[in-house]
């Protein structure tokens, strides 16, 4: 079929579907990275392969939108027992799919990549391996996600050991800069907590990298006594190897001076941007005014009672909808628990929080 052919039936076909405008735009970013409006105009410039794919998607949705009704009504009336178990629409073939890369950047959603984290690619293509062995920093242009990853972190970089990486916090996409956004650290193997703040803003974390990269790998429990017992002369050796210079230079870094009070400091800022403590320490902030003027306060949550936990998930303040999503999370309720978890994918769609949702589904496959 001809790209305009193909073009004026999709767009025909998005004239009638019912689709959350925000869903579809989240789809787009997820699946093609195509930000904006999608237009007759914008699509003649898509490449064929992705305007192919697109196309069959669109194709499955018209199926579902013409006959999903009949299909229901003739179901009732078959013998069950010779049917398959899975109907699919719109079906991609899955042994192409196994053998594409994913998207790069996918992680982002509707966010754009930070300035700061393409000059940190620049750097990793002059240094080379000395970006991770003096700086301990791998850069992830691929989504790299692990099950105890919150939906709205956006992994940036890992440390290449046990798992480790390096989040924007977005707040579930409220944060306006990614380049002022809070920098997590999420360790899968650490039992005790898995998850802590690090830095303010991206800038801050580098200021870590070049005052002791391995700041950044030990959990708040035992900052302090690393700090007690960390080798100054090590210190002095890291911070002139050749990376870190040039790590200082690009980006005219001064190391933290005091890094107890930094680690106190950093705290005390996230306290007072959240409204609602979480299990993973990194907390929600407020949605709206009056949120904003409540005490901030841990979340009581009952997990044995599915049906008050699910009532909660469609009913309560948005704030508590995702400290419960938080909390299910961090404490492995979810995906043990499938009834939680869808529960949990559409608290975040009816918040328009389509890409964070996507995010969710992840701990399903």
């Amino acid at each position: 079929m001809e790209k305009s052919a193909m073009v004026a039936f999709i767009m025909e076909e998005m004239s009638h579907t019912s689709i959350d405008k925000r869903e579809f735009d989240a789809s787009m970013e997820r699946i093609f990275g195509r930000k904006g409006e999608l237009t007759a105009e914008s699509l003649l410039g898509w490449e064929e392969k992705e305007l192919a794919t697109l196309y069959q998607i669109v194709s499955g949705m018209r199926l579902t939108r013409l006959h999903v009704p009949n299909l229901l009504e003739a179901y009732a009336s078959m013998d069950t027992s010779k049917l398959s178990s899975r109907v699919s629409f719109g079906h991609i073939d899955l042994e192409e799919e196994a053998h594409e890369q994913p998207r790069i950047h996918q992680q982002y959603g509707s966010y754009d990549v930070p300035p700061t984290v393409s000059r940190l690619y620049e750097l990793e293509a002059e240094l080379g391996g000395a970006m991770d062995l003096e700086l301990g920093l791998i850069m992830q242009k691929h989504d790299f996600r692990y099950p105890s990853t919150p939906p709205d972190f956006i992994p940036f970089a890992s440390s290449g050991g046990d798992g480790i990486h390096y989040c924007f916090v977005t707040d579930f996409g409220t944060a306006a800069d990614l380049e002022q956004a809070f920098i997590a650290v999420v360790s899968p193997m650490d039992s005790e907590s898995g998850i802590w703040l690090v830095a303010r803003n991206i800038n801050d974390f580098l200021r870590m990298i070049i005052t002791d990269r391995f700041l950044l790998n030990n959990n708040p429990a035992m900052l302090e006594a690393y700090l007690a017992n960390k080798q100054q002369l090590a210190d002095e050796k890291r911070a002139s190897a050749p990376a870190m210079v040039r790590l200082r230079e690009m980006f005219g870094l001064q190391g933290i001076t005091d890094l107890s009070h930094h680690a106190q400091t950093l705290r005390e800022e996230r306290s007072k941007a959240i409204c609602m403590e979480t299990e993973d320490t990194i907390g929600i902030v407020p949605l709206s005014a009056a949120a904003a003027k409540r005490a901030t306060k841990p979340l009581s949550i009952n997990w044995e009672d599915g049906r008050a936990l699910i009532a909660m998930l469609r009913e309560d303040e948005p704030e508590t909808k995702l400290a419960i999503i938080r909390d299910a999370q961090h404490l492995n309720r979810i995906p043990a628990d499938r009834r939680l978890l869808t529960h949990c994918k559409l608290a975040l769609k009816q918040l328009g929080f389509y890409h964070e949702a996507y995010n969710l589904m992840e701990l399903d496959r």
